[in-house]
């Protein structure tokens, strides 16, 4: 641990308690560089469940309410939105010296480790990974220039263009991405809320999961994702919550919870927390590739991975068999009759556990239909049953093969190269992984994973469609008694 290091935790933890915080003696701060993972909370006594392990109150969460801004320019943060607001109030905030949450920049991270800020050489260990299209970077620095940096420029008394650029807004958006929480934003909302905080922490945590794993982030992946953030925040207010964004995330370690009350928030041990273990919050059951996107992280073993089926792909693979059958006008047909019942979408996803989505199975019915077929889907306005048959598990396993190929490297390689190359922070040595690079290795592998498990259990189809009925009718009867 550093001097600098101790000198800032030390600092932040006095400004804390010097504005009203509550901290418990049974936690501190504590170096996890060793375990990639930076600054986090370890407990230095036993905790037992239901303790509070601190408390922030309100006045020292920093959002558009708060920051001083506001006193300069109330108009121009009140007709941003979504993230715009907050960015905009850490821009501001982060480079005065005079700020009041001075100590609380002193001890968020400097530099990332997303995707957003790795080099081309890096983002091509993303190769295959639908990831590198979630990234976003575009997108964010559009609305920089359409929202944020006119508000800039037009009010030089707040704002040096040489200081608050486009590589500070980066930052603070990706500070607003990976730390933020989201909190009723009407004081009318706090006065009338329940003051049962189980229910509290839990609608909070509902939010901040649809914001975070829906795509409520500065990216923006679709319409309908827009859509689905605006209606969040007309009801809460996003902000960041010193002390609560201390606390690491590791898949199956959550321990702790942070609960919203009108006074204030606190953060409460879910289960005992033995001493010297590291104290987690959650960031929600997200695959490792929504983990590096958002975090800059990924975890060894992450059973929340899976992976993307586009929907063009599959209708490439199952619409069009032989030559001289294309009909373009009975495959916009199939396309809009499956959207219009809700079954194709942008993609198919399969989490970890290989299983198929009934929605795919019943797609490529559709897909695969006769026009005579096809017209009694439409009469009926019915999609068929997602019912296996030879057929649809070609088709599907075709599907499962050409995403697979899309990956430069095999699974095999992947967890060779994973196990025989040691990590390495510095990408000085050759022969070890880089942080990106390793965490790159652990999202396809993740995914690689999920769709080989996927292309077991289409095999398992197979076998079992091979069988003699009798076979099954004898198999089916067995199954029903060990279920007695």
């Amino acid at each position: 641990m550093t001097d600098t290091f101790d000198q800032q935790g030390k600092a932040f933890w006095q400004w804390l308690l010097d504005n009203g915080a509550t901290l418990s003696d049974g936690i501190a701060f504590h170096d996890y560089s060793a375990e990639n993972a930076g600054r986090g909370v370890i407990a230095t006594r036993d905790i037992a469940e239901g303790e509070v392990l601190f408390s922030v109150p309100r006045p020292l969460l920093l959002s558009k309410e708060t920051s001083a801004l506001r006193d300069h320019i109330p108009k121009e943060l009140d007709s941003l939105t979504g993230w715009s607001p907050l960015i905009l109030c850490l821009m501001y905030e982060s480079q005065r010296d005079d700020s009041l949450w001075k100590p609380y920049f002193d001890v968020l991270p400097k530099e990332f480790h997303t995707p957003m800020f790795w080099t081309k050489e890096d983002l091509k260990e993303l190769q295959g990974s639908d990831l590198p299209d979630k990234i976003g970077k575009e997108q964010a620095e559009t609305m920089f220039h359409q929202d944020i940096e006119p508000i800039i420029k037009g009010h030089p008394d707040i704002f040096d263009v040489k200081t608050h650029t486009l590589d500070l807004f980066h930052v603070c958006g990706s500070l607003v991405m990976a730390y933020s929480f989201a909190d009723e934003a009407r004081p009318q909302q706090q006065e009338n809320k329940s003051a049962d905080d189980s229910e509290s922490g839990a609608k909070k945590e509902e939010v901040q999961e649809q914001l975070n794993n829906e795509d409520g982030d500065v990216s923006g992946d679709s319409d309908d994702d827009e859509d689905d953030e605006d209606e969040a925040f007309e009801s809460v207010e996003l902000a960041m919550v010193p002390m609560a964004d201390m606390l690491n995330h590791k898949t199956g370690f959550n321990n702790a919870r942070l609960f919203h009350e009108a006074a204030g928030l606190h953060m409460k041990a879910i289960k005992t927390i033995r001493k010297d273990e590291q104290v987690y919050n959650t960031y929600g059951d997200l695959c490792n590739a929504d983990l590096l996107r958002k975090y800059g992280f990924a975890d060894e073993e992450n059973p929340n991975d899976l992976v993307e089926i586009n929907g063009d792909a599959v209708v490439e693979a199952c619409a069009w068999r032989k030559e001289g059958e294309i009909d373009p006008s009975l495959r916009e047909k199939k396309i809009e009759f499956l959207m219009e019942e809700g079954v194709l979408d942008d993609c198919f996803v399969i989490d970890g556990d290989g299983e198929i989505p009934p929605e795919l199975v019943s797609a490529v019915h559709v897909l695969r239909a006769s026009p005579p077929e096809f017209a009694k889907m439409e009469d009926k306005q019915k999609v068929p049953k997602p019912k296996w048959t030879r057929e649809v598990a070609n088709d599907i396993q075709k599907v499962l093969e050409q995403r697979l190929e899309r990956y430069p490297t095999t699974l095999q390689d992947d967890q060779k190269m994973l196990l025989e190359s040691p990590y390495s922070r510095s990408s000085s040595n050759e022969s070890s992984l880089s942080r990106n690079k390793r965490h790159a290795l652990l999202v396809r592998i993740g995914e690689k994973r999920t769709i080989e498990a996927a292309m077991s259990k289409v095999q398992q189809k197979f076998k079992r469609l091979a069988e003699p009925a009798a076979d099954i009718a004898t198999k089916h009867r067995q199954d029903k008694r060990k279920k007695r």
